[in-house]
């Protein structure tokens, strides 16, 4: 029983790694290779917990040097805050009305921070490829948090 005690009191006052304990590798098996060129965000390795509230329009208005912006906008909730949120543009479909990637890329804080679920508004602003979109593709560690099937255009 103290075995128990001890290892649940290093469970909740220490990471995990810190622990001692049993190593959980079988024999043999190779470590996972970490690439110095690799993203903050690996593939599949997305931390978004919930997403919701996605919208998309095209603020398409006139005036001296107007350009037509593409935004994206939703809530995203996370494990821990200070989250660093970045947006990339991906791949956009050649139809006339095309549908435009956008990768949401996360990287974690340093250091020790609070473990609680924390929302936070990400907000995208970019140069419209057309003033009409079929839709907006949300995607974090190569799969979709959102699919936006209407974009409003504001003109």
């Amino acid at each position: 029983m103290n075995k128990a005690i001890s290892l649940l009191s290093c469970v909740a006052f220490f990471p995990l790694a810190a622990c001692g304990g049993a190593d959980n590798t079988e024999a043999g098996a190779d470590a996972p290779e970490v690439s110095e060129t690799s993203t903050p965000q690996a593939a599949a390795d997305c931390p978004v917990i919930e997403a919701r509230n996605w919208s998309a329009w095209v603020n398409a208005m006139p005036g001296p040097d107007a350009k037509p912006t593409l935004h994206v906008a939703g809530e995203i909730d996370l494990p821990t805050p200070g989250y660093d949120i970045a947006w990339q543009e991906g791949m956009a479909d050649r139809s006339a009305t095309p549908v435009q990637r956008l990768m949401l890329t996360l990287t974690p804080p340093d250091g020790m921070v609070t473990q609680v679920i924390t929302t936070e508004s990400v907000k995208y602003e970019g140069p419209a490829l057309t003033k009409t979109y079929g839709g907006v593709i949300v995607l974090c560690g190569g799969e979709a948090l959102a699919e936006i099937d209407e974009v409003v255009t504001a003109e």
